[in-house]
């Protein structure tokens, strides 16, 4: 990679350059132009030759008024091939008409451009000079065109993390084509300026009139590609608006992100607050065992006389301790706080489910065959579907605390690499979605197993001290190892650790074999329509099986917490009334 080059053109401007080789790195290049995070970005393929001179000034009018504006009011980085040919020319006139506000990057290779201080004009056959309204430029070491675009395509990568993202295609021939390919790949949505000729006129025909296509790369273009289409001769505002709207959040999908978010912090919330009442009953029911045990025996031992100071002391103990406990079940069993994390994260992962159908153009509901409505209204009925399923539950009588953190909020692994509204690629969706979970399930399986073999290990040597103390003939005290093994046990119960280990296992299995599977799949398989859509629909049954078992269990859990501490409470109650 070559130091940074400051280029005077006759106009005035000065643009950076730097040259570099095809394999350089992304980010050590925009770093070297100082081209920091953008809010967006602009990616413009098109034609450098072929394009109707009388078209030029109403493209002009469409590229100043609309794409440049569109770029100063987002904060976008406006990228296309940088020479001043073509569409590349017009879009840094445009961007000059408006003041030059926004970075313009120009990608060509090194061996077919000229420039000041550079090759001269004329001296390269085939050559075309720089644009010079353009800001910054990366030469890709190559003689040919077409040899910048895996660069323009790397570097486009790395800005685009976590940012909205819109292609727009006027004119164009075999490397736009290349171009177009690669964008529809990420994802990123495509605008279509019709009448413009070359490939753009071609797309546009093959949409409108529903061709059957056999060639690849413009079959995968159509197929999978999120097309907008724009009549070169329509309003300017309008333009402007399709641009504006992709490069803004969806506003159905950010709604389904802070409902989710709204669900999942409170689900968090209300697991603790179970967890910590559970811990408490369970642990005051030991010591309940515990204080009864200790006054008889020193009462046997005579050790306290009745009456005394100490053994009123104990007795006040032993009677708040359980009087506590009951207190402590009967908020739990008001307020329903394990109920409410149930519903809260059912509800959650649900929502997280349709948000992923949705961002890879997969159908929620495969027996939806309403092509009238929209995946976004489509989505957004799912979201009002849960939630009101769950306002019917316990979980309408709870305050739920505001979510104010960002969104999407951060997630485990992968997904924290995920910007939540891209639409994903088949290898997106595996490595934000699949492998995410199957990476959680797998950690999970292992935490659980070490937590199930210490406290089966603890069963095992209270069960053994118990034995001991009865060999002893100190019987008394098997009465605390008893009640010791009946907490763990409890507590691995509403834990639901042996289940949970038991489904994770299978899940990370399913999981690990949809992953085999899409392997296995040569690369015209991996891009048929019904594949991908198998590779979501599976992967998302898989895990919503896995919810479904945890609910249910947990449900079953939940009712019969009551009999144990009940039980609890009357063997504590009855060594009391024994001592007596």
């Amino acid at each position: 990679m070559s130091d940074i080059k400051e280029i005077p053109f006759p106009n005035g401007n000065k643009a950076k350059l730097i040259t570099t080789t095809a394999d350089a790195a992304a980010d050590e290049i925009l770093s070297s132009l100082n081209i920091e995070k953008p809010k967006a970005l602009i990616l413009i393929f098109g034609g450098a030759s072929g394009l109707d001179e009388s078209l030029k000034p109403r493209i002009l009018q469409l590229f100043s008024r609309s794409i440049a504006r569109a770029a100063i009011k987002t904060g976008a980085v406006i990228m296309d091939g940088g020479t001043k040919a073509g569409i590349m020319e017009i879009m840094g006139q445009a961007v000059a008409d408006q003041g030059r506000k926004s970075i313009l990057l120009g990608v060509a290779p090194s061996g077919k451009v000229t420039y000041p201080e550079g090759p001269a004009e004329g001296s390269i056959e085939n050559g075309a000079p720089l644009d010079p309204d353009h800001s910054h430029f990366v030469l890709v070491e190559s003689e040919e065109w077409g040899g910048e675009t895996e660069m323009m395509f790397k570097l486009a990568k790395s800005l685009s993390d976590k940012i909205p993202v819109v292609s727009i295609l006027a004119n164009g021939g075999e490397i736009s084509k290349k171009e177009v390919l690669l964008s529809v790949r990420q994802g990123w949505p495509l605008i279509v300026i019709e009448g413009t000729g070359g490939l753009a006129d071609d797309i546009s025909r093959i949409l409108k009139e529903k061709i059957r296509i056999k060639e690849s790369q413009m079959a995968e273009i159509i197929e999978e590609g999120n097309i907008c289409l724009f009549q070169l001769d329509g309003e300017v505002k309008e333009f402007k608006d399709m641009i504006l709207k992709q490069l803004r959040i969806n506003p159905t999908l950010k709604l389904a992100w802070e409902r989710f978010a709204l669900y999942d912090t409170n689900a968090v919330s209300q697991q603790k607050s179970f967890y910590i009442i559970q811990k408490t009953i369970l642990r005051l029911g030991v010591i309940a065992t515990l204080l009864a045990l200790a006054l008889t025996q020193l009462n046997l031992l005579g050790w306290i006389t009745p009456d005394s100071l100490i053994e009123t002391a104990f007795r006040t103990i032993i009677i708040i301790v359980p009087i506590t406990i009951s207190i402590l079940f009967a908020a739990s069993n008001k307020f329903k706080e394990g109920n409410k994390w149930v519903m809260l994260r059912a509800s959650a992962e649900t929502i997280k489910r349709a948000i992923f159908c949705y961002r890879t153009h997969t159908e929620i509901n495969p027996n939806n065959n309403d092509t009238k409505v929209s995946p976004e209204a489509k989505l957004a009925s799912k979201v009002e579907s849960v939630s009101r399923q769950l306002m019917q539950t316990d979980v309408n009588m709870a305050g739920l605390k505001p979510y104010d953190g960002p969104i999407p909020p951060k997630m485990y692994g992968a997904a924290e690499k995920d910007d939540g509204f891209s639409s994903l690629t088949p290898d997106d969706y595996i490595t934000i979605r699949l492998e995410d979970q199957l990476n959680y399930y797998q950690l999970k399986t292992n935490t659980l197993e070490k937590q199930l073999k210490f406290w089966q290990w603890s069963i095992y040597i209270l069960g053994g001290l118990g034995t001991f103390l009865a060999a002893i003939n100190h019987e008394l005290w098997i009465a605390l190892t008893t009640a010791a093994v009946g907490a763990i046990i409890t507590f691995l119960e509403y834990r639901q650790v042996e289940f949970t280990l038991i489904k994770y296992n299978q899940t990370a299995t399913d999981l690990s074999n949809t992953k085999a599977w899409w392997a296995a799949l040569s690369a015209d398989e991996k891009e048929k329509s019904e594949n991908i859509n198998k590779l979501v629909i599976y992967t998302e049954k898989v895990l919503k099986s896995e919810l479904g078992g945890w609910i249910q269990q947990m449900e079953n859990t939940l009712a019969g917490l009551k009999p144990k501490h009940d039980e609890g409470l009357n063997k504590s109650n009855q060594i009391t009334k024994n001592d007596q």
